[in-house]
């Protein structure tokens, strides 16, 4: 059987994560010195994805600056679809129909935080004869998937169609499909797939749904905002996820990542970190400084004397004075 492809949804704005999203696209976001995205590509690879594909709009040079001119992520070519005109979900699949079309393939978002079960899914969605199979959850966002347990069918989307038969369940933002997919999204324009799941229904087609438990798959999470963002550093902190193990992970990650402060990091002696505290390469942190619970973007320059707490710098300017829950 043809390994799966994988779309990874990357093109959004993050506009509910600014002012970090004016400079880095949100899932180039750094958490623990790993972009956002990468997590997802390691869950993917993880899963035996074989060919990996994104879609970018917003700042696509820094997806260059990530990935290379030649874009990869570890040993595995990276296809990038830019999109000069947001194309919304359906279209942003259209678009990346060359590196999709021979096979059955995951659709991810790319600006989630998650450890779910992929190869469930995937064999969940093999054996249902789906036209596609959305990864679900009991809790820990919008309840708008009326789902039937005992057919294991997605009957309804955002109440769509109107029905009211069903348990309500989350969409994590995880799906698996089928290449047919693309029968259901127009040649033009920008659109959105659940609008081609709920015209597929319409026509009877099958969309299966799995329901993860969220006590066995805990992490999951939309970096949304700026606390979510410094939450998500407080998971990782005593979280392993499962794909990241000490010599599989694409890009190598050591066994003792989670490292809060990088190698290249200069923090003085006299400084003072309570709490959380993440320096990114190349971070400079002076003398008397005093840190609390914050994140510090590459290149960051601490100046002496200062103090943070609850914030997060990304390095544009040099830092002093005290912030706190501060963006600078």
């Amino acid at each position: 059987m043809n390994s799966p492809t994988a779309f990874v949804l990357a093109a959004g704005l993050g506009t509910r994560l600014r002012p970090l999203t004016d400079l880095l696209p949100k899932p180039l976001v750094p958490l623990f010195h790993k972009p956002l995205v990468s997590f997802a590509l390691d869950s993917l690879l993880a899963a035996g994805v074989g060919t990996l594909a994104l879609n970018t709009h917003h700042l696509p040079e820094a997806f260059t600056h990530a990935f290379g001119k030649e874009p990869h992520y570890g040993n595995h070519p990276l296809h990038m679809f830019h999109e000069p005109l947001l194309l919304d979900t359906g279209g942003g699949i259209r678009n990346a129909r060359s590196a999709l079309s021979e096979s059955t393939f995951f659709l991810y978002n790319g600006d989630i935080l998650a450890d779910l079960p992929l190869l469930d899914l995937l064999a969940h969605h093999r054996a249902s004869g789906a036209l596609a199979t959305l990864l679900l959850r009991e809790g820990g966002g919008v309840a708008n998937i009326r789902f039937d347990a005992s057919s294991g069918r997605v009957l309804d989307l955002r109440d769509a169609l109107g029905g009211t038969e069903g348990e309500k369940k989350v969409y994590s933002g995880i799906a698996v499909l089928e290449p047919a997919i693309f029968d259901w999204i127009p040649e033009y324009g920008p659109y959105s797939i659940v609008d081609a799941w709920l015209e597929a229904l319409r026509a009877g087609e099958k969309i299966s749904g799995l329901v993860c438990s969220s006590e066995q798959w805990p992490l999951w999470m939309d970096l949304g905002t700026p606390a979510a963002y410094l939450e998500a550093h407080r998971l990782l902190k005593n979280f392993r996820p499962s794909y990241i193990t000490d010599n599989g992970c694409p890009l190598g990650v050591e066994s003792s990542w989670p490292q809060a402060i990088h190698p290249t990091a200069k923090i003085h002696s006299t400084a003072k970190l309570e709490g959380l505290v993440v320096a990114g390469p190349d971070a400079v942190v002076g003398e008397g400084v005093s840190l609390q619970d914050s994140i510090l973007w590459p290149g960051a320059v601490i100046e002496p004397g200062a103090y943070l707490e609850g914030s997060i710098v990304q390095g544009i300017h040099p830092v002093s004075g005290k912030h706190q829950g501060a963006i600078l």
